[in-house]
């Protein structure tokens, strides 16, 4: 192996294991001092010296160092009864090639069992909740909901077909019923919105059928002339906002 061959091993070991700064010093001078040494298969190296030369500060991290090279298979070292002078060899390229291959043939490996017992069990659950169905069916539409139908007011000439024959006067009642909740705005007398003017008008017309049982309504005989002038008052009245009082008579608070 080649001194260029020995830095691309160390870097292919530093991207899987993330070796530190420390590590990584005492591995380029363990290189270079093996170059000096003209590629010995062993070279001895003294601690004190190695210490002094990358300033590491203690004889505890440079064996820490020295052993985590030893694990990612870097380097092999040897002592004597504790002696400082320590032998050290770099480990060759092709046999830390099949360390890692073997090491990343293991990782891929778990992946793949790891995936495949995930795939499993995912269809296991959608077979036990759909019946042995691979893919789930659709769920049912939602019903649309039920839109709000916007109010339209009526004609006089409706509410008229709707007055017909309901009250004795019912043609006249039917104008002072549109004439009253037209100047209103289709509202009530509280400012609430009309939703349904048939509603209101069967209020009206009960209204005035109770009056005419307990006697309160009169029935004396009013010319024509009279009777139209005393609409176009009430209808004035209404437009103009006039005294509620004049009104209560005939206009029911709805």
């Amino acid at each position: 192996m080649t001194y260029i061959d020995y830095i691309k091993n160390f870097w292919l070991q530093h991207n899987a294991y993330s070796l530190t700064v420390t590590e990584t010093a005492l591995y380029f001078y363990l290189l270079e001092t093996n170059n000096l040494c003209r590629w010995a298969n062993t070279f001895n190296r003294n601690n004190s010296k190695v210490l002094a030369d990358l300033g590491i500060a203690s004889l505890k991290t440079l064996s820490a160092a020295r052993n985590r090279l030893k694990q990612v298979g870097l380097i092999d070292f040897k002592t004597k009864n504790g002696s400082p002078n320590v032998s050290y060899t770099l480990v060759k390229f092709t046999e830390v090639r099949e360390q890692v291959d073997t090491e990343v043939r293991e990782q891929v490996r778990e992946q793949v069992v790891t995936e495949l017992n995930k795939t499993k069990k995912k269809t296991k659950t959608i077979g036990e909740n759909n019946s042995g169905e691979l893919f789930p069916p659709d769920p049912p539409p939602k019903k649309p909901s039920k839109q709000k139908q916007e109010f339209v007011p009526p004609t006089i000439d409706e509410v008229k077909e709707f007055f017909r024959g309901q009250l004795p006067d019912w043609e006249e009642q039917a104008t002072l019923f549109y004439h009253h909740f037209n100047g209103l705005g289709w509202r009530t007398a509280t400012g609430a919105k009309v939703e349904r003017w048939d509603s209101r008008a069967n209020l009206w017309i009960t209204e005035k059928q109770i009056k005419a049982k307990d006697g309160k309504q009169d029935h004396r005989p009013v010319d024509k002339a009279a009777k139209a002038r005393m609409l176009v008052d009430e209808y004035a009245a209404i437009e103009q906002g006039g005294d509620a009082g004049t009104r209560t008579a005939e206009i029911p608070d709805l």
